[in-house]
């Protein structure tokens, strides 16, 4: 049996103190034990982009979102971003040469739950909060989900 994504109008105001989310507490351990999916789901994204070129593509600073355009070496895909959200660092070259980038979990004492994405071999490091590929509609996220739970 599923939820519905949202209750009916008339059942919504019945049940005012209904949680879709769980408490503070609980979310953060929903989301410590979705940390290895969602990690693993990264890797294997990015090792579909083995190879590639990569560029500074963005920054906005409003969001800490920055960009990294990856282009396939081969004809048959095309140039996509990646954008990595609120980012807290970031360090490396801006293009470089047959991409390999990996995924990792950290937890920040400061900012909690953190995705740190890096390629050896450029030397190329970014820590954020979520991932978002949205041309190949693929998100990376530590906010508690019923997906992430199951």
């Amino acid at each position: 049996m599923s939820l519905p994504e949202q209750f009916p109008a008339e059942r919504a105001e019945a049940i005012p103190a209904l949680a879709i989310r769980p408490r503070p507490e609980r979310a953060k351990r929903l989301a410590r034990m979705a940390r290895p999916k969602l990690v693993a789901r990264a890797n294997e994204f990015f090792e579909t982009c083995d190879g590639a070129n990569a560029s500074f593509n963005a920054f906005t600073e409003t969001h800490g979102r920055f960009v990294l355009a990856i282009h396939p070496t081969d004809r048959e895909h095309k140039t996509f971003g990646i954008s990595f959200v609120a980012c807290l660092y970031l360090a490396g070259p801006t293009f470089w040469n047959n991409a390999q980038l990996r995924c990792r979990s950290l937890d920040d004492p400061n900012s909690g739950l953190l995705y740190e994405v890096a390629d050896e071999a450029a030397s190329f490091v970014v820590r954020c909060d979520s991932i978002v590929v949205p041309t190949l509609d693929l998100t990376f996220a530590y906010e508690w989900s019923r997906d992430l739970a199951a």
